[in-house]
């Protein structure tokens, strides 16, 4: 299964606060059968920006941690616009 919106990135927006919040996100969503995860932070609201340049290395970071802890999934980059 994917999730098509997900504000799993620590810190960027209203989703998960840390990393730790992340992880623990990841962890549930594997637990559910969800194997992909679109990483959709919100951009461009009025409140927050997150542009392109850092959500790409922001994924990137997660999906270290992710694969550091053996869990089966896939993040993607994307914004809520």
């Amino acid at each position: 299964m994917i999730d098509l919106h997900c504000h799993i990135l620590p810190g960027l927006d209203d989703g998960a606060e840390d990393l730790e919040a992340s992880l623990a996100m990841a962890e549930q969503a594997v637990a559910q059968g969800i194997t992909h995860i679109l990483c959709t932070p919100h951009h461009n609201n009025g409140r927050y920006e997150n542009v392109k340049a850092s959500i790409i290395p922001a994924v990137h970071t997660l999906q270290q941690a992710i694969d550091e802890r053996n869990l089966p999934l896939t993040l993607l980059e994307g914004q809520e616009v």
